[in-house]
C-alpha cells in the first residue's frame, strides 16, 4: 500500500522572499511577532492587483484579487514588492530536491505544495507520526510556514494538508480517508475556483458532504450551471 506526505505552504510567495532577502531565516515565531502590513502585487491589464498578503495585511482586509490603489487606502504605510512567480518555483523546485532526505518520489504539488511518496521510509524516522515532527522540524529551521499530512492517495494527504490547524501533523490509515476528509472544507480538493463558487452555491461546504450525492447528478447540475453562467 503506497503512502504519500503532503506539504502545503499557504504563505510560500511571501516566506520564498523573506528568506532570500534574509538568509539565514529567523524562527516562525521570531517572524510571526514581528510582521508588519505587506502584500505582493502583479501587473494585469487593469492595474496592479494583489497576488499575496501577510497576517497584518489580511487582518486589515487586504486579499488577493484587491487592487493595490484599494489597498494603500485601506492602509496608507503597506509595504509592497511586485511577485516573482519564476523565483517561487525555481524555489519551490529546490526545496523539492532537498526533500529527497526523506523519500527520492518528491513532486510540485501546484505552487505552494510538495507530496511525497513516503511508503517504506517512515521507518527510518520511526514511523510516520515522527516522520511528519522530523519534515516540519526542518521546515522550521527555513522559517516556511507550514502544514503536514499523511494519507494513503495524493489528493487525501492534500486536503488533509490544507484542512488542518499549524502544529498538527494528521496521519490518516489507508482506507480510512472517507473518514478522515468528511469533515474538511472543500477547499482542500483540487478544484477549479469556479467549481468551489457552484458548490458554496449548493450548500456544499466540507467535503463529506459529497459522499451521499449521485455523481452523474451533481455532473449535470454543475453543467448546466456552468452554461447558465
Amino acid at each position: 500500500m503506497k503512502r504519500y506526505l503532503s506539504i502545503w505552504l499557504p504563505d510560500w510567495p511571501l516566506d520564498r522572499l523573506r528568506r532570500a532577502r534574509r538568509h539565514p531565516a529567523p524562527p516562525l515565531a521570531a517572524r510571526q511577532a514581528d510582521l508588519r502590513a505587506f502584500v505582493l502585487y502583479e501587473r494585469s491589464a487593469h492595474g496592479l492587483n494583489v497576488v499575496a498578503a501577510n497576517a497584518p495585511a489580511r487582518a486589515a482586509g487586504i486579499i488577493p484579487g484587491l487592487r493595490l490603489t484599494d489597498a494603500r487606502a485601506t492602509l496608507p504605510d503597506l509595504h509592497s514588492a511586485e511577485h516573482d512567480p519564476e523565483a517561487d518555483r525555481k524555489a519551490l523546485a529546490a526545496l523539492a530536491a532537498w526533500m529527497v532526505r526523506i523519500s527520492p518520489l518528491v513532486s510540485l504539488d501546484g505552487d505552494d505544495g510538495l507530496i511525497i511518496e513516503t511508503t517504506g521510509c517512515d521507518h527510518l524516522l520511526g514511523g510516520e507520526a515522527k516522520m511528519a515532527v522530523e519534515v516540519s522540524r526542518r521546515l522550521e529551521k527555513t522559517g516556511y510556514d507550514h502544514r503536514i499530512a499523511i494519507a494513503g492517495t495524493p489528493g487525501a494527504a492534500h486536503a488533509l494538508a490544507r484542512g488542518t490547524a499549524a502544529g498538527h501533523h494528521p496521519v490518516v490509515p489507508t482506507g480510512q480517508e472517507r473518514e478522515g476528509l468528511a469533515n474538511l472544507p472543500m477547499a482542500g480538493l483540487r478544484l477549479s475556483a469556479g467549481a468551489l463558487r457552484l458548490l458554496r452555491r449548493f450548500g456544499l461546504t466540507r467535503i463529506g458532504q459529497l459522499y451521499d450525492i449521485d455523481r452523474k447528478a451533481l455532473a449535470r447540475r454543475f453543467r448546466s450551471r456552468e452554461a447558465a453562467d
